[in-house]
């Protein structure tokens, strides 16, 4: 399984109940692939050490 720990700093207070339902889902579906690929990253740099 793919553990991978990251830290996540929010400026100001964001409110994403403000966005429409289309554009929270794609908010969290373009967090979702960005942290997919920063773990594949790093796990990629790990094995290569």
């Amino acid at each position: 399984m793919l553990k991978t720990k990251l830290e996540v700093v929010a400026v100001g207070t964001p409110d994403v109940t403000a966005l429409s339902e289309n554009e929270q889902r794609i908010f969290f579906e373009t967090i979702a692939a960005r942290v997919l690929e920063l773990a594949k990253e790093r796990n990629l740099n790990e094995t290569e050490m």
